[in-house]
């Protein structure tokens, strides 16, 4: 009886501690998890924007999220995409970040043919500040470059897109403090050794004075020879 008594016991522990341990590693694996909303715009003027899709962060710290599209490309959106591509437009993208007074967005361009001319395929990095806000969106089309290529409709169905996330760390920060202390004691440095030195004017620059009154000594005295030899 004691000995199932102590089986029954040990179970129990080994099993909090597996509840314990899978409640850690789900807390670090998915930490901020957050649904972030991304709006496009095809528009060659004023952009318009309309919903694309969301980005889903699971976790910073692994630099894991996914881009889940709102629905497939309608033949309207393909065709304004491949016009502005022709143009050599901007394909924007932004997501909004704040609800106040009014709607704050942090947004970015592409050129809408590298989005065409890929099919679709994009990388759309975001960036975290430490305290987990939302700094900025980047976006670009995975082709190094674009050659006009006409790519059919079929192709640009679906969107085949990839989410980066970065949390910025902060550098290190000047020591003004020590700075400002070392002016400090230059300064009282300074001021204790003007104040030190008490001594006349003629005690402090005899040195150069006494080379100006011999001079003139000599020259009065010559000045008197001569006047003398004249009379």
């Amino acid at each position: 009886m004691a000995t199932s008594i102590m089986i029954s016991s040990i179970s129990w522990l080994i099993c909090l501690n597996c509840v314990f341990t899978a409640g850690v590693l789900l807390d670090d694996e998915f930490e901020g998890s957050r649904t972030l909303g991304l709006e496009h715009s095809f528009s060659s003027g004023k952009p318009e924007f309309t919903k694309r899709g969301t980005v889903v962060i699971q976790s910073l710290k692994g630099n894991k999220a996914q881009f889940t599209p709102a629905s497939s490309m309608s033949e309207a959106d393909i065709d304004s995409l491949k016009e502005l591509a022709k143009k050599d437009g901007l394909y924007r993208v932004r997501i909004p970040i704040k609800d106040g007074d009014g709607p704050t967005f942090v947004s970015s361009a592409t050129r809408a043919c590298a989005i065409v001319e890929s099919g679709l395929q994009d990388e759309i990095t975001v960036n975290f500040d430490q305290s987990g806000e939302v700094l900025g969106v980047s976006i670009r089309g995975l082709v190094p470059a674009c050659s006009g290529v006409d790519v059919p409709h079929s192709n640009l169905t679906a969107w085949k897109t990839s989410v980066e996330v970065y949390t910025t760390v902060s550098g290190p920060s000047p020591d003004t403090q020590t700075y400002i202390d070392k002016m400090k004691r230059d300064e009282q440095e300074k001021i204790k050794n003007q104040d030190g030195d008490n001594r006349s004017f003629l005690a402090k620059y005899w040195m150069y004075i006494v080379p100006v009154v011999i001079m003139m000594v000599i020259m009065s005295s010559a000045d008197q020879q001569g006047q003398g030899g004249g009379r």
